[in-house]
């Protein structure tokens, strides 16, 4: 169903498009004078540190100004505990080492050749038992151990602030 007419322009398509149902365009919907009224009362809001808040989109997303580049800083989310951050890390470390340790080592093993679940399939248990697919399972498996090394590496604790004693 074209929630526009066939004959209608491109911006009666995009006006019919904004409007809640989809088939009548926005101006039509609304009550006269209200869209004046909501463009007043938005422009007329200022944050209480003084800063505006940022234009937003039809959607209700903020949008960028194009001469900045960047909408206005948003509330900050408090920060995370650094016992939680921890224990996060060595949980993601933990799950790429093992789970890299499996993939490397699996392949190459009973299991991988004589699965039941392939005994079903003879073209795919000849395509697992391929040694160049087996490799790049392996492969995988390396990256996910490198992948969790890096991120113990890489892992920078916040600094901390000091309390005035």
């Amino acid at each position: 169903m074209d929630p526009a007419p066939k004959h209608a322009s491109r911006k009666d398509r995009r006006s019919c498009m904004d409007s809640p149902n989809g088939s009548v365009p926005a101006e039509a919907d609304e009550k006269p004078g209200s869209r004046a009224r909501a463009d007043f009362a938005r422009a007329a809001v200022v944050e209480p540190n003084g800063v505006e808040p940022a234009p937003m989109s039809s959607t209700g997303f903020p949008t960028r100004s194009p001469a900045s580049g960047a909408t206005p800083s948003q509330p900050q989310a408090p920060a995370t505990p650094l016992w939680l951050m921890r224990i996060w890390l060595v949980i993601r470390v933990a799950f790429f080492v093992e789970l890299g340790m499996v993939l490397v080592v699996l392949p190459w093993t009973r299991g991988w050749t004589e699965n039941s679940l392939l005994l079903a399939y003879p073209e795919v248990r000849l395509f697992v038992q391929n040694n160049f697919v087996r490799g790049l399972i392996s492969g995988l498996g390396f990256l996910d151990i490198s992948f969790g090394v890096w991120e113990a590496v890489r892992y920078k604790e916040p600094p901390r602030s000091r309390k005035p004693s």
